[in-house]
């Protein structure tokens, strides 16, 4: 597990750069389509960049498929923090940035047809409950933990 927490960190660099081309492109397209359809080749080209900005977004998701792995050896090492309070805030931020990656891989399995039949509504939804939880302040993240990943509508909220 070492092994592969090492290489998803060597890859946060490649996802950055990918990340500004992906950016690029959207802005790029944007540009193009608020310019209007003036010249015949500006369709065919605004479709071009949107199959890259597309597939770039692919191409990131694949990178952060360690990054639940790097999450959870976070949370391990939290773990052994000696202050109660941030131990647990620390611990519990980790798990669910790990529970947002894992949903975010099954989502990427999905949009790559690995996973043909997968709700991606529903995916797509317990992925972006968790980011925001992971965003939040690590109090509130620590104070509301959700835990509906496998029953919807349940949610468990801890406070201290």
């Amino acid at each position: 597990m070492e092994a592969w927490v090492r290489f998803s960190a060597q890859s946060q660099a490649r996802e950055r750069l990918l990340r500004a081309a992906q950016y690029a492109c959207a802005l790029a397209g944007a540009a193009l389509s608020r310019a209007g359809n003036d010249s015949g080749g500006s369709s065919g080209t605004l479709s071009r960049l949107q199959h890259l900005e597309a597939h770039l977004s692919l191409g990131r998701k694949l990178l952060r498929l360690g990054g639940s792995a790097e999450a959870l050896a976070g949370a391990q090492r939290s773990l052994h923090l000696p202050d109660p309070v941030l131990r647990f805030c620390l611990t519990l931020s980790h798990l669910n940035r790990a529970l947002f990656l894992a949903c975010d891989n099954v989502l990427w399995a999905g949009k790559t047809g690995i996973l043909p039949g997968l709700a991606m509504d529903k995916w797509s939804q317990r992925s972006f409950r968790h980011f925001c939880d992971c965003w939040e302040w690590p109090e509130a993240s620590a104070a509301t933990v959700s835990c509906s990943l496998f029953s919807p509508g349940i949610t468990c909220s801890l406070w201290w």
